[in-house]
């Protein structure tokens, strides 16, 4: 893709965030923190499927590269880059991974991810 989209170099300055749910899923991630909300730009250079899991706000998102597909109790639905997703307060969801999958997720709380103690570029 190309240098424009090297999330590591235009986030460099930005803290790492701490995965909060499955460690071991390849997910790197930088965190935008604001009084009422955080964004998440995520970036997982293999294809991965995150467990299930809730929470007691809203989360709205864009794909950047590749897809993924979002699980509820409505079903699953693939969303492509360019793609926009929202999910209500307090819905089950799960999801599945393309390689090379980044994204951008915006979430309706100032507290749902932690920062890492130290910040810049991943490892």
């Amino acid at each position: 893709m190309g240098e424009e989209l090297d999330f590591a170099s235009v986030f460099a300055g930005f803290p790492r965030i701490r995965f909060p749910y499955d460690k071991s899923l390849p997910v790197r991630g930088w965190l935008v923190q604001g009084p009422q909300q955080q964004i998440a730009f995520w970036h997982s250079e293999v294809a991965y499927e995150s467990a299930e899991h809730s929470h007691p706000y809203a989360e709205w998102g864009i794909v950047i590269t590749g897809w993924c597909d979002i699980i509820t109790p409505e079903g699953r639905r693939r969303y492509q880059a360019g793609d926009v997703f929202y999910l209500r307060p307090s819905v089950p969801h799960a999801s599945v991974t393309s390689n090379d999958y980044r994204s951008m997720d915006v979430f309706f709380s100032p507290t749902h991810l932690q920062a890492e103690a130290g910040e810049g570029d991943w490892p």
